[in-house]
């Protein structure tokens, strides 16, 4: 664009800091990067959210999916999902278990509550140590992303059993979905996108877009994306509106079975 640009990270508060502090900026030179869940999960679990996602923000573009991996420790006698079902259900609240915040944790946990499985979740401040941990067998299941779990699966302490995301992982293309393996209740896509205030003009939000859809073409983009563990998505507003009605339908879902505010 010939401009520079500035990046300002606003973390917290499950996402809701950023989208706050972009929604009072009131500026149509500013835009917010932000992962799904800060459109569709946030909103449940804050009483008080001081904007409204619908009102207040406009999707421009999709961008990425994090991948995210189900993995277990070497230890654990489960080389699929049908085992590892075998052996929870065995082995009542025998086991311990963690993973990212929001969305991995919350299918998760309602793939647990839907089995009618015990285990207990481990809450961790240091997004490092459940690697560690895994590795040494401290907790037996770590859902989370391909880069926070692969460490221990490298290592030959842990494996994978499946991507939850819609697609397999470009960085793991033999690695099965758990759609594919029979289980879409594990399935989760944890996209991101670029999202604008509504004020903006249609042309402006266009020509984002396009950029946008043009960088996520690029092959040594692409590449360097997906080595960081993202699947590359189509970067246009009609895939980030799909992605969160369906996120959206989804979370619905899941809050019928497990209370998102206090998920075990």
């Amino acid at each position: 664009m010939g401009e520079p640009v500035i990046v300002e990270d606003r973390p917290g508060a499950e996402g809701s800091i950023g989208v706050e502090a972009f929604v009072n900026a009131h500026d149509d030179h500013a835009l917010l990067y932000t992962v799904g869940a800060s459109i569709t999960v946030t909103p449940l679990l804050l009483d008080k959210l001081p904007y409204d996602v619908d009102r207040d923000l406009i999707a421009i573009a999709a961008t990425t999916s994090s991948v995210i991996t189900l993995a277990v420790s070497a230890d654990l006698p489960a080389r699929d999902i049908p085992e590892l079902i075998s052996v929870l259900d065995a082995n009542p609240g025998a086991y311990a278990w963690t993973s990212g915040p929001t969305l991995p944790r919350y299918v998760f946990a309602a793939f647990l509550k839907r089995n009618h499985l015990q285990m207990n979740f481990v809450n961790y401040r240091d997004v490092a140590q459940p690697q560690a941990d895994l590795s040494e067998g401290r907790i037996k299941v770590l859902v989370t992303s391909l880069i926070a779990s692969s460490s221990p699966v490298q290592s030959g302490k842990a494996r994978f059993l499946a991507v939850i995301n819609p697609t397999r992982a470009a960085a793991l293309p033999a690695l099965q979905t758990t759609r594919e393996l029979g289980h879409p209740e594990l399935e989760v896509d944890a996209l991101s996108g670029i999202f604008g205030v509504k004020d903006m003009s249609v042309a402006l939000r266009n020509r984002i877009a396009a950029d946008v859809a043009t960088i996520c073409q690029q092959p040594d983009i692409r590449r360097k994306l997906e080595a960081a563990g993202q699947n590359v998505l189509s970067g246009t507003a009609e895939e980030l509106n799909a992605g969160i009605a369906k996120q959206r339908a989804w979370v619905s879902e899941i809050s019928k079975i497990i209370d998102v505010r206090n998920a075990e």
